[in-house]
């Protein structure tokens, strides 16, 4: 079955992309830079906070066809026997929707629509070969943008962040990663790993030859993540270069905003 489905640190917010602009901006940019900042807390409470404790899923591509991505998932942490709902929060809104309900976990947790329950839903292709597996269809993702998903029942849940295009790059056993908050990369949050730990991590950036430069800190699992409001004044569109510096890795990305 086929279903569609500037700087921020998580606790505090810097205008480094920003200075030298003129004074009458920063009202605009300071609305802007809230907004991002609750755009990130959101989106990592997602990652991090979204499935109760034990619960989670891994996503299996299933199919890759004319630009479309398809995913099996496979729950684990959570009570067979027992229909789920689907939630998803697209970059595309602000809040979370409901995707479709009465879902089951078949085999290994897969996510599935048998009618074996009472109530739950059926798939009308279903085989002997996929038991009514539920396939995630993603038509034409942009790159580095984040699909969130979650399955759920009352307070017990499990989610998923899928990034079928993702932007990353690796050097040296650091890596780093950007996705797009926003559907113009207007928000652009970064993670990484492989840094050392409890230390500052400094990056270079540079848009339209305005070049910038600054730190983030690396927590006690050499991981980083922060978020950056890519647009420069005058353009409607651009690429943004960053680099990691300093450090025996440097791993460096590239990312086109704007309108996808």
């Amino acid at each position: 079955m086929k279903v569609a489905a500037g700087i921020v640190a998580l606790t505090a917010l810097t205008f480094a992309l920003f200075c030298g602009r003129a004074h009458a901006q920063e009202s605009v940019e300071a609305q802007a830079a809230q907004l991002a900042q609750t755009l990130v807390k959101q989106h990592e409470a997602w990652r991090s906070k979204m499935s109760t404790p034990g619960a989670s899923i891994q996503a299996k591509e299933s199919g890759r066809e004319d630009g479309n991505v398809q995913y099996r998932l496979y729950v684990s942490g959570l009570p067979e026997g027992r229909l789920y709902t689907v939630i998803n929060w697209p970059v595309t809104q602000r809040t979370l929707s409901t995707a479709f309900e009465g879902v089951s976990l078949g085999k290994d947790g897969l996510v599935s629509c048998t009618g074996r329950l009472a109530g739950e839903c059926i798939d009308p292709d279903t085989s002997p070969e996929d038991h009514g597996a539920v396939d995630f269809v993603f038509f034409h993702p942009e790159k580095g943008e984040p699909f969130r998903i979650a399955i759920g029942d009352g307070d017990s849940r499990a989610a998923i962040v899928i990034v079928p295009d993702p932007i990353a790059a690796k050097d040296k056993g650091c890596t780093l990663e950007v996705v797009r908050l926003t559907p113009g990369f207007e928000v652009a949050y970064f993670t990484g790993s492989g840094y050392p730990p409890n230390s500052q991590v400094a990056f270079d950036t540079e848009s339209y030859k305005e070049k910038h430069a600054f730190k983030t800190i690396a927590d006690g699992g050499g991981e980083i993540h922060f978020a950056v409001l890519p647009f420069v004044t005058g353009h409607a569109g651009g690429t943004t270069k960053i680099v990691t510096t300093g450090l025996a890795c440097a791993p460096s990305l590239k990312f086109e905003w704007g309108k996808p």
